[in-house]
């Protein structure tokens, strides 16, 4: 592999983690994802009092938004800038925890996030009924039990092996 050097401005830092998830070095995130170095990212589940809604992702039914923590940022800083990105700046953003590095998260901590949106917006954002699905939570909890392989790997970590979507 031959070494390119990194131009400044043209790449995004990422914290790299020690097992304990505290950082100890910046690197570019391109370099963080081809040597799969331990590094933070972020997870929004969207959800109204009774029901959650998915997204499709390249290995199924997915949460709503993924990213990355870029090196200096907090978890929450995060996480609202990814609403924001999603368009998603009326909703209440609460933490639900944090997943450790698995095969289902890659190397990374991934920290769980849930918007929580009015029924009403709720129904605007499932609209989309090819890219979106909509679950009452027995139907969310039913589907990782029964159905699994439709979820994406980290949607099941998070519903039946964690404690932080069951």
């Amino acid at each position: 592999m031959r070494n390119r050097p990194l131009l400044a401005g043209t790449h995004s830092l990422l914290e790299v983690v020690d097992a304990r998830n505290r950082p100890f070095c910046c690197l570019a995130e391109r370099l963080v994802r081809e040597q799969r170095l331990v590094h933070r990212e972020i997870c929004l589940l969207v959800e109204s009092r009774e029901a959650v809604l998915l997204a499709t992702g390249p290995q199924g039914w997915d949460f709503f938004g993924r990213g990355v923590v870029p090196a200096g940022a907090s978890l929450l800083e995060s996480a609202e800038a990814l609403a924001l990105r999603l368009g998603l700046t009326d909703c209440r953003l609460r933490e639900l925890g944090t997943l450790p590095p698995c095969p289902a998260t890659g190397p990374a901590f991934v920290s769980l996030f849930a918007l929580r949106v009015a029924p009403s917006r709720m129904r605007l954002l499932a609209e989309d009924t090819a890219t979106r699905l909509l679950l009452d939570r027995e139907e969310f909890r039913g589907l990782a039990l029964h159905g699994g392989e439709l979820l994406s790997p980290l949607v099941r970590h998070a519903v039946l092996e964690s404690s932080l979507l069951g």
